[in-house]
């Protein structure tokens, strides 16, 4: 079958490879969609260089399970179940837990065999386009119900891609007053599309000095989704005193804290309890995922897909990837 292989920096290819064996209570899944993750372009671009070589990528994907034919979103966190945290509900952080994609092969192949426990209903209401963006969903969901910011609460999102985008709807479902941040206007006109009262484009402003200006005191919540240094750096700068800063972006930098007194700082990673919820808000087109679908290729066009990732003149946000 084919799959999308790593074999290093800018070097990540379409490849014959064996189909999956099915053991024990695992089932074959056929793919049908996933979504190109920032995550995967770290790999690609070696910012990154920790992952096996020979590893199938992919961990934002659905499929049909071959023994029922039911839709399903695969869900790539794999836990024990037994374990301190996965006791605790907090199986993102499993003792023996492994992440397709990245530490175990992933979804980017014609076929994947996976627990049933890994497998979420897809109804017929959501499109493959559609349930290849549940991951990034769900995340933005973990992220907006860790920070648990009130009504009216000021949240600053930094980054508009699709992440950030999602964040955004997700802060506006949770009654906050949006200050959208990002480089590209074309970004921030979807941002104002999805709800925020306020776009800045960081290139142009002194997005530290326009926050503290619109909010009078700091942003209560900040979510950092651009992955960049910079803008890691800047963010004790536009919290509040006692607020609170996600950081999601994944990327290294040095946080001051001096200034920030009781602000709480953390990242976030995925985890499977978003994902029914994930589901059903795009299922009632309550979050609109479709208009963050920039390009579509096939699975055979994936380092086609990388090239269009990772052009800026592109101005690609979530690329699909089909069958």
């Amino acid at each position: 079958m084919k799959a999308v292989v790593y074999r290093g920096p800018r070097n990540i290819k379409v490849e014959e490879v064996p189909e999956p064996r099915v053991s024990g209570k695992k089932v074959l899944v056929n793919f049908k969609a996933g979504g190109i993750c920032g995550t995967d372009m770290h790999f690609y671009r070696g910012d990154w260089r920790w992952m096996k070589r020979g590893r199938i990528i992919g961990h934002d994907a659905c499929g049909v399970r071959a023994d029922t034919g039911e839709r399903v979103v695969m869900m790539p966190l794999v836990y024990c179940g037994k374990c301190y945290y996965c006791l605790r509900g907090l199986s993102t952080y499993c003792k023996r837990g492994k992440f397709l994609g990245l530490t175990r092969d992933g979804f980017f192949s014609e076929k994947t065999a996976l627990s049933p426990v890994n497998l979420i209903p897809v109804p017929d209401s959501v499109s493959d386009d559609e349930a290849a963006t549940v991951e990034p969903v769900a995340l933005a969901l973990r992220v907006l119900n860790a920070l648990n910011p009130d009504v009216g609460d000021w949240a600053t999102i930094i980054g508009q891609g699709a992440i950030g985008l999602l964040m955004t709807q997700v802060a506006r479902l949770k009654g906050c007053r949006v200050i959208a941040v990002d480089l590209e206007d074309y970004r921030l006109q979807l941002a104002e599309k999805y709800g925020a009262e306020f776009c800045i484009n960081a290139g142009r402003e002194d997005v530290v000095k326009r926050v503290r200006e619109i909010t009078k005191r700091g942003s209560d919540v900040v979510v950092e989704a651009a992955g960049t240094t910079r803008t890691v750096e800047q963010t004790p700068f536009m919290v509040r005193k006692a607020g609170k800063v996600a950081l999601v972006g994944e990327s290294k930098g040095y946080l001051n804290l001096e200034d920030a007194d009781e602000a709480v700082f953390f990242t976030m990673y995925i985890s499977p309890v978003e994902y029914p919820l994930a589901v059903k808000l795009i299922a009632e087109k309550t979050l609109d995922v479709k208009g963050l679908v920039t390009h579509r290729f096939r699975l055979v066009d994936f380092e086609r897909a990388l090239r269009t990732v990772d052009d800026p003149a592109e101005k690609a946000l979530k690329v699909i990837i089909t069958e």
